[in-house]
C-alpha cells in the first residue's frame, strides 16, 4: 500500500503519543484505550494494527478533549477542533465543507457545536469524519512504526491486559516480515549485522523476527511488536522486553 503523506499536524499527534507513553501521569488515560481495545479477543496479526487503532483512538480523544476545554474556558485556542477537522477534509478529500454547509460554531456550547458537527460529518457526509481521522491515524502509525523505544513502550502498555492470558506463538505473515524488515533496513536491531544477504537463504525457523515485548510476558502477535534480530542477539535477549535505539543513517 502507498501512503500519500499529507503531514496535516501528524508531528502534533506523534508528540503527544510519544511523551504520554510509558508515563504514569498519562497511566489511567492510556489505560482506556487498552481496556477497551481488548474486551474481546485480540486478532492475531491484523491489517490494521493495534498501533493503528490507538493513534485513531488518540486523535479522537484529543479533538474531544480540547472542544471540552474550549466549552468550559470559552477561549478559542489557535487549536480549534472544528477548523483543524475542516483543514484535515480539504487537505486529505479536497472537500471545502465550510463552504458546503456553513456551519458556524456556538462558542456559547462549543462543545454541543463541536458533538453536532461530527454527527453531521458522519451521517449527511457519508461517514467524513471517521474517514479522515483514519487518514490523519496512518500517517501517524507511519512516522511512530519507525521508533522502536516508542514501539517498546507502546507494547509494554498493552501487554499488561494479557499477564493472565498469554497470547500463543502464530506464523508470522510475510506481510509483516517485509514491514519489518524494511523499517529495520535488513539488519540486527541490535548489533546492526547486515541480514539481508542470509534471508533468502534462511529457512523460516531460522529467521529471527523477534517480539519486542515476548509473548509470556503479555505481548501481542502485531506489527508493532517485531522487530529483525540475529541469531545470536536473539538468544542474548530471550525472554526479556528489549529493543534498541541505533538505527543506520540515511547518508
Amino acid at each position: 500500500m502507498v501512503i500519500n503523506m499529507k503531514f496535516f499536524n501528524v508531528y502534533y499527534f506523534c508528540h503527544l503519543a510519544n511523551e504520554s507513553m510509558g508515563k504514569f501521569d498519562y497511566a489511567r488515560t492510556n489505560a482506556e484505550f487498552t481496556e477497551r481495545q481488548f474486551e474481546v479477543e485480540p486478532e492475531d496479526f491484523p491489517k490494521v494494527s493495534v498501533l493503528r487503532e490507538y493513534c485513531f483512538w488518540l486523535i479522537d480523544r484529543v479533538f474531544y478533549e480540547q472542544a471540552n476545554y474550549i466549552a468550559n474556558s470559552g477561549e478559542i485556542a489557535d487549536f480549534n477542533p472544528i477548523h483543524w477537522i475542516n483543514q484535515a477534509i480539504l487537505k486529505y478529500r479536497g472537500i471545502d465543507i465550510s463552504l458546503r454547509n456553513g456551519f458556524e460554531a456556538n462558542n456559547d456550547d462549543y462543545l454541543e457545536s463541536y458533538n453536532n458537527y461530527i454527527e453531521y460529518l458522519n451521517e449527511y457526509e457519508d461517514g467524513l469524519f471517521e474517514d479522515v481521522l483514519n487518514d490523519i491515524a496512518t500517517e501517524v502509525e507511519y512516522i511512530l512504526f519507525q521508533n522502536r523505544d516508542f514501539l517498546l513502550r507502546f507494547n509494554e502498555q498493552q501487554a499488561v491486559a494479557f499477564e493472565d492470558n498469554l497470547r500463543k506463538r502464530k506464523y508470522i505473515p510475510e506481510w509483516v516480515k517485509r514491514a519489518v524488515l524494511f523499517r529495520d533496513k535488513g539488519c540486527c536491531v541490535f548489533c546492526k549485522r547486515d541480514l539481508t544477504g542470509l534471508y533468502s537463504i534462511l529457512e523460516d525457523n531460522e529467521k529471527h523476527f523477534d517480539h519486542i515485548v515476548p509473548l509470556n510476558e503479555g505481548g501481542l502477535n502485531d506489527v508493532c511488536n517485531i522487530q529483525l534480530s540475529c541469531q545470536d542477539c536473539n538468544l542474548a535477549k530471550s525472554d526479556t522486553s528489549k529493543t534498541s535505539t541505533l538505527y543506520q543513517s540515511a547518508y
